[in-house]
């Protein structure tokens, strides 16, 4: 998939959604949920949308998933009331820069920042629709292995959203930590479905 700055832009303006372009390394930080029906696979996407320092219009997508492994869908609710399934939207301010499992991460920043499903009938599909929670916590953006290829989601995701190459997400971090030292340690998200381009 490809998609330019300005195409990008449009979408946020048209959705009503905030997007941020006032200097450099002012990031815009979004997901791109595929139509694709199979779970367990890394069918998404995580991108950036930012000018560098003099000012080119940059777009780097990553290939990931924005909906939880078949592990969690399966064989293991996250929670008494089922694994989250994050709901396409804006969320803002909803992650900051601390630590996922020792590493280096996007970390949800407080209760009540995401809406999601619950899936809890354990069938290994996705249930995207029903009552609306806002109880998740360690809803987070991060990676999957520094040490081994991953192919399958697993136990990677139960909720989180996850790019699939740790050289993928150095880069995407990288980035992450230069606006960080510009407009502070807080980032707002959007996750978009593929109907929405």
């Amino acid at each position: 998939m490809q998609i330019t700055y300005e195409q990008l832009q449009q979408i946020y303006n048209r959705k009503g959604y905030n997007f941020f372009d006032r200097g450099s390394y002012n990031l815009n930080i979004f997901g791109i949920r595929s139509d694709n029906p199979l779970v367990d696979e890394f069918n998404d996407f995580i991108g950036l949308a930012y000018r560098d320092v003099s000012r080119n219009k940059i777009v780097h997508l990553f290939n990931a998933t924005t909906k939880p492994g078949l592990y969690w869908l399966k064989q293991k609710t996250g929670s008494v009331n089922g694994t989250a399934i994050l709901i396409p939207g804006q969320y803002k301010s909803c992650w900051t820069l601390g630590f996922h499992k020792g590493y280096q991460a996007l970390t949800q920043k407080a209760i009540g920042v995401f809406n999601i499903w619950r899936d809890n009938d354990m069938d290994g599909d996705l249930d995207t629709s029903g009552q609306v929670f806002s109880d998740v916590t360690g809803l987070n953006l991060h990676t999957t292995s520094f040490k081994n290829d991953v192919e399958k989601v697993g136990a990677y995701s139960a909720g989180c959203q996850v790019i699939q190459d740790d050289l993928d997400f150095n880069i995407f971090l990288a980035v992450v930590i230069k606006s960080s030292m510009i407009y502070g340690s807080v980032f707002s998200y959007t996750l978009f479905e593929l109907n929405d381009f």
